[in-house]
């Protein structure tokens, strides 16, 4: 009896994918297609809105829509609009190098939302010029590592790590042994080798002389305000100034009641995968078995 409702469960499946998901996929598509035309038709000054929000952990999509719209001939200019706290060091360190030489191309202006600190800063410092508010909250320019210790917690559950390795620095930050003093001193000289590295990113992204930048390098939280009186930040304002600017940069400045066009990246595939995944699992879960029904997937090729 089970079996056979898994079964019906999979035909209703089928039956709303065949009759409903898929002629909503052709609408969405040509509607956004439509969408695209008339805003190339229309209004020709253009500035492309590239999103870096929450934690950065990898910059695949960002640098996707970088070099997408630097190709792109009906965007003037682009708009890098960041709310991160920080994240990752390499996936900052490339959408960092991705705008320092791609807005000699075509004008990159940094806008930092309602926070854009550590990781966040390294991305905006090197566009064409940078925007913030004065309660953006920025700077944080440091690096930091951690590593939990449950020896004490081995102990007493009486766990052994057994480790075998190639060398003595392979298992550094093994939670089931304590740091030696080799450990320590080799991750805290990566530590600040890094955190060079970023303070000379933001010298150079800034004009700035890298002693100043030191000063104030120590991972403290500045506000926008302060950040423009030490001229890691350019100007104060939101997104349209910031693509205001960006279109002034590009030679495309707007009249005083003009207001450029914003294009913002849009994934319908994802969406449609979001879309998919609820109405798939809706009729196993109204058969109360949704546990053994198989989520659909979608698959990219790229």
């Amino acid at each position: 009896m089970r079996e056979y409702f898994i079964w019906l469960a999979k035909i209703l499946t089928i039956v709303i994918v065949v009759f409903f998901i898929i002629p909503i996929l052709f609408v969405t598509v040509g509607v956004v297609g439509q969408k695209e035309q008339s805003l190339v038709a229309g209004n020709k000054k253009r500035v492309a809105v590239i999103d870096v929000s929450g934690v950065i952990l990898d910059s695949k999509e960002t640098l996707k829509s970088l070099y997408k719209y630097v190709e792109d001939k009906s965007v003037e200019a682009i708009v890098l609009r960041i709310d991160s706290p920080g994240g990752a060091v390499g996936p900052s360190q490339d959408i960092y190098q991705a705008v320092k030489n791609l807005k000699t191309i075509k004008p990159i202006v940094a806008s930092m939302g309602s926070v854009a600190a550590s990781g966040g800063l390294y991305s905006a410092i090197g566009a064409s010029k940078v925007f913030a508010q004065p309660g953006t909250l920025t700077g944080s320019i440091g690096v930091i590592v951690q590593f939990p210790n449950l020896t004490k917690i081995a102990e007493q559950v009486g766990f052994e790590m057994v480790t075998i390795k190639s060398g003595k620095l392979k298992d550094i930050g093994n939670s089931f042994r304590n740091m030696t003093e080799e450990d320590l001193s080799y991750m805290q000289s990566t530590v600040d080798s890094i955190h060079e590295e970023f303070v000379s990113a933001v010298a150079e992204g800034r004009g700035l002389n890298k002693s100043d930048v030191k000063e104030y390098a120590d991972g403290r939280v500045l506000t926008g305000l302060k950040a423009k009186e030490l001229r890691i930040v350019d100007e104060f304002g939101g997104i349209y100034d910031a693509a205001k600017s960006a279109l002034e940069l590009a030679g495309k400045s707007l009249s005083k009641d003009e207001l450029p066009e914003l294009v913002y990246p849009d994934d319908n595939l994802e969406k449609l995968k979001k879309i998919l995944n609820a109405t798939l699992d809706f009729p196993a879960r109204l058969l109360g078995i949704s546990g053994n029904t198989p989520r659909f997937q979608l698959m990219y090729l790229m």
